[in-house]
């Protein structure tokens, strides 16, 4: 009898621990599901924050081995996050019926769909820095490889989202929103990466540099004038409404995303160009007709280049002006706000993925700052890049923090899209054939039947 109640208690043990085994793993499951169902294209501007990091202190105006160092572990480190977002969405989109369609045509998320392109640019643009000198033309071929499939990316959700704007969306001047800009921005990051690529891969095949230039030219005049635009209706909007709401506050800083990236972009190409004139006798245009030596040749060539170089110094430096002014007035906002409205702002209830436009558009602002000291050879410039830097790193170490704090009491995963479904769940893909299925195999049997 002992014996037998022993091992009844044993069982009933095993039994319950089982139980709460399997509760633990239902629920587990549950939030996994609940946050990859809200688990938006909006997470993307992660890897663009942390890739600006890298970027920054890999180029950092006050150069250390350790910082380039810490540069490639926040590289290698945002190479699995981008994949895992990557997959992510993938998974959501395949798993979900008709959310893919949901999240393009909504007027907020669609918007989101930039930061993909712009987040990939940001590890082509570290390929390029830091794998190619070392790991030599194969590294090469894959920071262009990669290059021109974010240019396919950021033309087609660019001009894409603009053209779902035109026809299936409907906005008002009030509704406005700074983050109409990030479909558009991503063709001036492009651009811009441009520049970088086609000067890691200028020693192994200059011509191809120089195609990778024009090209470049031609995304960048896609992106910054759209971009110019639609500046000047959010300044109007913002003049005529006031402020956006609070949780939209730190979108003032999008502004500086073109303007930044557009005058780094200027400078890198127009430096890229001049190397090729003087460093491989390959210029832009082709030789003057008459020339009558290949030195007046090679001599109208790199006027052209330097030309070209001049004009791309003065374009940074008014693009790099007007950024200076969206910088000054998001900051002053936000300090503005911090200070007479909430003294809370900054703190857990008030953060959410949007609080990512700390990252990118000032870090980029950095990256101009930083080209055009090299470039004026100038301390001022080299100073503010320098600063501004710092600021980006401690923004990024804030945003990661709140993150992984509101990703872990699950918080953070807000999807608008999903109130188009009833209770905000869209049917799985699986469920609606498996019901399918049934109902054709009703129809089969009653058919049947009505035939005997």
């Amino acid at each position: 009898m002992v014996t037998s109640t022993y091992d009844g208690h044993q069982k009933e043990q095993s039994y319950s621990k089982s139980t709460i085994s399997a509760n633990w793993r239902s629920k587990l499951m549950d939030r996994v599901l609940q946050a990859l169902l809200n688990l938006t294209p909006a997470f993307f501007s992660l890897t663009m924050g942390t890739g600006i990091v890298s970027i920054l202190l890999y180029d950092f105006p006050f150069s250390a081995h350790w910082l380039r160092v810490l540069a490639v572990v926040i590289f290698v480190f945002n190479v699995v996050l981008f994949l895992v977002l990557l997959f992510a969405n993938i998974a959501r989109f395949v798993i979900w019926k008709g959310l893919f369609a949901a999240t393009l045509t909504h007027p907020v998320a669609s918007m989101f769909w930039g930061t993909l392109p712009m987040g990939l640019v940001t590890l082509v643009n570290m390929t390029a820095l830091s794998c190619v000198p070392d790991g030599g033309i194969a590294w090469a071929r894959l920071a262009l490889g990669l290059w021109w499939i974010d240019i396919i990316l950021s033309v087609a959700i660019n001009l894409g989202i603009v053209y779902i704007m035109f026809t299936r969306q409907t906005h008002t001047p009030e509704t406005m929103a700074a983050i109409w800009l990030l479909p558009i921005v991503s063709c001036v990051v492009a651009a811009a990466s441009g520049g970088v690529v086609s000067d890691a891969i200028m020693p192994y095949t200059p011509q191809l540099a120089r195609s990778t230039i024009i090209v470049a030219y031609i995304i960048y005049g896609i992106g910054v004038p759209l971009a110019m635009f639609v500046i000047t209706i959010f300044l109007h909007r913002t003049i005529v409404y006031g402020l956006p709401a609070p949780a939209a506050l730190t979108t003032l800083y999008l502004p500086l995303g073109p303007c930044g990236q557009g005058s780094f972009g200027m400078v890198v190409l127009g430096k890229t160009v001049r190397k090729l004139a003087y460093e491989y006798d390959i210029g832009f245009t082709v030789a003057p007709s008459g020339a009558l030596s290949s030195a007046i040749a090679s001599g109208a060539m790199r006027r052209v280049a330097d030309a070209i170089y001049a004009g791309g110094i003065i374009t940074s430096l008014i693009l790099w002006g007007l950024g200076f002014c969206w910088y000054l007035f998001a900051t002053t906002s936000l300090i503005d706000h911090w200070w007479h409205e909430d003294r809370s702002y900054f703190g857990r209830q008030s953060f959410s993925v949007g609080f990512t436009a700390l990252t990118f558009p000032i870090g980029v602002w950095a990256t101009a700052s930083t080209a055009l000291a090299i470039e004026l050879d100038s301390w001022a410039f080299k100073i503010i890049g320098a600063v501004v830097s710092l600021q980006v790193v401690f923004n990024w170490s804030y945003v990661m923090v709140y993150t992984l704090y509101k990703a872990y009491d699950g918080t953070i995963f807000v999807a608008p899209e999903l109130a188009r479904f009833a209770d905000k769940t869209p049917p799985l893909r699986w469920e609606s054939r498996r019901e399918r299925d049934k109902e054709i195999a009703r129809d089969q049997r009653g058919i049947g039947s009505y035939g005997v």
